[in-house]
């Protein structure tokens, strides 16, 4: 049992998430009970003892339903009905907006419980704490990180933070898509720190109020939004990508290396020259911005500068330079649009980083030793009897699927890529499942690149992939996967059609 007055409720919910725990976590504080239900790391689901936090008092309050519709509904509930699916069947809601006021009660619940400063936590563990058809897709980072916003003690916040002069940059996959966030001018300048490579005492010097800096540095950091570059670490940290897992073979340790980040020799000035031309149309900017996002990472130091592993100091300076200056002016040109700004930020972390690394001949070494020449990394080796199984569970699932039984089907495929991950048909089929779940549809996207790793030509695929990121809202990121379509096959009218129309929508 831990006394959450003496450590953070955000320490053991973190733990339970990194370690892939399912189970409850059971909050108690005087006369009041409220439990987080994680299953595999993720919260799905969370109940209290709060009248107020129920989900009938939740729909009244929202002018859903009113006292009496809920009366008449709790009457007829039934021991084996539930209050949803009795509101849903007399007509007094739809199945979507019973999830989403679902979805919200729970946010609430976590988020509440994450103010509390006082109070007792104990961990029950359960490989399955909650029914399949209760469970909520949720994002526990994002949950964390609205909890530290709210957290009314800072001084203990900032305690958690431990040593102030570690560096903390932008994560190289954040976990969701914080820029829709409304983020706050703190986080704002918390975040463009990070991208310039500061330090945490540095992040907390600038001239916002101290508590709203350390909040900021605190929920971006428990959120997933902020990480610590590893000890000693050359190249990139072992990152899932949502397809495979790129594990840098491990190199020998490596002599003490100069702490300071080299700087590049500063330019002769130049004369004066005419303007440089406008640039490329901002919608090439930003469609260029997000391909380069979206590969980093996947890609190495090399790749990040453009330049080939033989490449000599002076031409990993005039890269680094280059892409100084293409930066800049991209800034320039998408100013105003967070997401787009945001993203910037990123790619300039990495490509600082990818010079430091390849600018000091110790530390490139070092690299290009965990990379074994820039090899390829082996695939992994599946056994004949993996192989079966997953083949066997492959077919299976396509028959629940023939018979409607999705669900079931979904955990089937699971099982089948957990057991061989270069199998493309489950793969595919995983990922077209996962598309047209009602509350699992986020999860697609990772299975989806996977396949396409797979089988690149693939583009029924891809144009799926694109129909996937339309109905999300994720607009670009369709045009960008129909453009490849019609690059591939351009006779391909279904894609064209659907490009088009997107196109002008943004006309």
């Amino acid at each position: 049992m831990a006394d959450i007055s003496k450590s953070l409720l955000f320490d053991k919910a973190t733990g339970l998430h990194t370690g892939r725990r399912s189970g409850i976590l059971v909050v108690t504080q005087d006369d009041i009970t409220k439990g987080l239900f994680f299953r595999a790391g993720h919260i799905v689901f969370a109940s209290s003892t709060v009248e107020k936090d129920k989900l009938g008092e939740n729909l009244i309050r929202l002018g859903r339903i009113s006292r009496a519709d809920f009366a008449a509904a709790y009457q007829s509930q039934g021991p084996k009905k539930r209050l949803g699916q009795v509101l849903v069947g007399a007509g007094l809601m739809t199945e979507e907006d019973l999830g989403r006021a679902v979805s919200l009660q729970i946010q609430k619940i976590v988020i509440s419980v994450f103010t509390w400063t006082r109070g007792e936590a104990r961990f029950h563990e359960s490989p399955d704490p909650i029914p399949t058809d209760l469970a909520v897709e949720l994002s526990t980072h994002r949950l964390l990180l609205e909890g530290a916003r709210v957290f009314p003690d800072v001084a203990r916040l900032e305690k958690a933070l431990g040593d102030l002069e570690r560096q903390l940059r932008i994560a190289v996959r954040p976990p969701f898509e914080y820029t829709r966030l409304g983020l706050s001018p703190a986080e704002e300048s918390v975040l463009r720190d990070a991208a310039d490579g500061h330090r945490i005492s540095e992040m907390l010097s600038r001239s916002q109020p101290r508590p709203l800096l350390v909040r900021a540095v605190y929920a971006l950091s428990v959120g997933g939004i902020l990480e610590e570059p590893k000890a000693g670490e050359a190249g990139l940290p072992e990152e899932d990508t949502g397809t495979f897992r790129l594990a840098l073979a491990a190199a020998p340790p490596a002599p003490p290396v100069p702490t300071a980040v080299p700087t590049p020799p500063a330019r002769a000035a130049r004369p004066a020259q005419p303007a440089p031309p406008a640039g490329p149309p901002l919608e090439q900017v930003r469609e260029r911005l997000l391909k380069l996002y979206e590969s980093i990472p996947r890609a190495t130091h090399y790749e990040v500068l453009a330049v080939p592993p033989n490449a000599s100091e002076a031409v990993i300076l005039a890269a680094h330079n280059r892409q100084e200056e293409e930066q800049e002016r991209d800034f320039s040109r998408v100013k105003g649009e967070s997401r787009l700004a945001s993203m910037i930020s990123t790619l300039r972390l990495r490509q600082r980083e990818s010079y430091r690394i390849l600018s000091d001949p110790t530390r490139r070494a070092n690299y290009d030793r965990t990379l074994g020449g820039l090899k390829p990394a082996a695939a992994p080796v599946v056994s004949e009897r993996a192989q079966t199984d997953a083949a066997e569970a492959t077919k299976e699932a396509r028959e629940l699927l023939e018979h409607g039984q999705r669900d079931a089907a979904i955990t089937l495929l699971l099982q089948a890529v957990a057991k061989n991950p270069r199998d493309l048909e489950s793969r595919r089929m995983l990922a077209l499942t996962l598309s047209g779940h009602p509350t699992l549809a986020r999860s697609a996207e990772r299975h989806f690149l996977a396949a396409l790793e797979l089988s690149p030509r693939d583009t029924d695929m891809r144009f799926a992939l694109g129909q996937y990121y339309r109905k999300a809202g994720l607009r670009r990121r369709a045009i960008a996967q129909f453009q490849t379509v019609l690059e591939a096959d351009p006779g391909n009218r279904p894609a064209k059609k659907v490009l088009d129309k997107l196109l002008a929508e943004d006309a």
